[in-house]
């Protein structure tokens, strides 16, 4: 525990003409009581969705994360509740690198009142591979927004493929309501 000071921002740049958008994001700790903590991260995706009025098609989004997580702002070092992970002494705090490039198709469902997509997605970091199979059932856009999202993941880590041992597996359910 203790006191600190942190900053963060982002710039999202869209063209729906051509359904192209960039999204950059940072955030740092800038100070703390306790000499020689730190943590950083940035971020930055591209994505391509030609229809997105209607989220009918493909999308494509291919993203890059350096070091801590960009997102989440104050709440990401706040919902700590213990230093682990933020970086002591002469570590950068950069170590932690994700790729990862997702792709989607989708297609009127339930009378045009949704969109269904299904998802395919491949991450990759300097000690795991994940492969993933989603599925996401939305209104169609305009309406409001509600959203299921089902996901299958399959990762495999440098270690369980040296020691001969089985990846891991997960699903994930989500589901989102605003209004």
């Amino acid at each position: 525990t203790g006191l600190g000071a942190a900053l963060g921002g982002g710039l999202a740049l869209r063209d729906r003409a051509r359904g192209l958008s960039a999204d950059l994001r940072g955030r740092g700790l800038l100070s703390h009581e306790a000499d020689g903590i730190r943590e950083r991260g940035f971020s930055g995706s591209l994505g391509w969705e030609p229809a997105p009025a209607d989220g009918h098609g493909p999308k494509l989004t291919l993203r890059q994360s350096v070091g801590a997580s960009a997102a989440g702002g104050m709440d990401a070092l706040l919902g700590r509740r213990t230093l682990a992970g933020l970086a002591v002494g002469g570590d950068d705090g950069l170590a932690n690198r994700r790729s990862e490039l997702r792709f989607g198709y989708g297609f009127a469902a339930f009378g045009h009142r949704f969109t269904s997509t299904p998802e395919v997605a491949l991450g990759v970091t300097d000690g795991s591979r994940d492969v993933g199979l989603g599925w996401r059932l939305g209104l169609a856009r305009g309406a409001g927004a509600l959203e299921l999202r089902l996901e299958a993941t399959r990762r495999e880590t440098a270690s369980t493929t040296a020691a001969g041992a089985a990846p891991e597996h997960a699903l994930g359910v989500q589901a989102t309501a605003r209004w």
